[in-house]
């Protein structure tokens, strides 16, 4: 029998709340096999009388909820009197709808609602903005550092013992084996006797994604003496860059550089330090700009891990895939299409990740 999930509220109060029940009383399913929803309401409604099973989404993690749709969709497949549903804080348009594909239904506290019970009775409230804002709580599998253990995990298809892991991505053991716990916990990570491989890629992406902002990098805009983009890197490529120079291109450079695909008006240049920007100020004898930038100097926030798997392209250092992904999903000039240049699948997440990384 596994531990009970401590309920978001009062479940049969949020219930008659959102949904006009004459009369709904909550149950605890028996276990039966590996799994148990959280439970089982009898409802009366108007005439009908039936049942709803369901099951409480507490986390924001992607592979946590698709299990719980696939967890509720075999479980009715036994049991097909009963209404599967899932309740949670806050489910995003993305989410209601693949509760839809799944033939799931669903109920949000946040006013968010759709439920089908033959012909006389049919709810679909949509649009409700989220009230629970999420207060992110332990280790943050995205932060700077940790996502360092994601990135060695992505790039390399193999598991990995705590220390082997430690020592290629120059963390201490310690904070290592702690994050692997946060990771099980949000399912991205499986145990494989006393080593761990990371699972579910296509759904730690999306969390990732929705996780990092760009905007967090520190900007320093300039106006570069060129005739495009184009020939801001032809003038980088005929540069002798030191080897102390740390620094690589992110966003659209760095994604034209690997795959030449769309048309961009500015170049984004990560730098490591103050050393590494006034080598580029000066070599390019760039001047400072509110508007009409071309060229765009970042001290990146991920100072520890946005160099990481960096790749040397056309005598040019670049951001790993992973970053160029992050740095492009949600930047508003043409990010999604340019995309579609290094990491061909069209502009679907899923089909995307699932292309270039694999599902294990």
């Amino acid at each position: 029998m596994r531990e009970e999930k401590k309920p978001l509220v009062q479940i049969e109060e949020k219930l008659k709340e959102l949904i006009p029940f004459k009369k709904i009383k909550i149950q605890l399913e028996p276990q039966i096999g590996p799994f148990r929803p959280d439970f089982i309401a009898d409802v009366v409604f108007k005439n009908l009388n039936f049942k709803i099973v369901g099951e409480i989404i507490e986390q924001e993690s992607s592979s946590l909820f698709r299990d719980s749709l696939s967890q509720l969709k075999s479980y009715v497949m036994h049991r097909p009197e009963l209404v599967p549903i899932v309740i949670a804080k806050y489910l995003s348009p993305q989410r209601r709808e693949e509760c839809k594909k799944e033939g799931i239904y669903f109920l949000d506290l946040s006013g968010n609602a759709f439920l089908q019970y033959g012909e006389g009775l049919y709810i679909e409230r949509i649009g409700f903005p989220n009230r629970f804002p999420e207060v992110r709580k332990g280790r943050n599998p995205f932060s700077d550092k940790a996502c360092l253990i994601i990135r060695a995990m992505m790039r390399e298809k193999k598991s990995w013992g705590v220390r082997e892991l430690a020592k290629k991505i120059c963390l201490d053991p310690g904070y290592v084996s702690r994050m692997f716990r946060e990771l099980e916990k949000h399912n991205y990570l499986a145990r494989i006797n006393a080593k761990a491989k990371l699972k579910n890629k296509i759904e730690v992406l999306e969390d990732w994604i929705n996780n990092y902002d760009y905007k967090k990098n520190m900007e320093f805009k300039y106006f570069c003496l060129a005739k495009g983009s184009e020939d801001i890197l032809a003038k980088l490529k005929k540069f002798n860059i030191p080897d102390k120079i740390k620094y690589a291109l992110g966003f659209h450079a760095g994604a034209y550089l690997i795959s030449p695909h769309a048309v961009f008006n500015e170049v984004h240049i990560y730098v490591s330090d103050r050393e590494s920007m006034d080598f580029f100020v000066n070599k390019l004898n760039l001047k400072p700009v509110g508007q009409g930038a071309n060229l765009i100097l970042l001290f990146p926030y991920y100072k520890h891990s946005v160099f990481y798997d960096e790749q040397k392209i056309k005598n040019l250092w670049v951001v790993s895939d992973i970053q160029l992904y992050l740095d492009l999903y949600k930047y508003p000039l043409r990010g999604i299409e340019q995309l579609a240049a290094p990491l061909i699948a069209g502009n679907d997440v899923r089909k995307t990740c699932q292309m270039k990384f694999g599902k294990s």
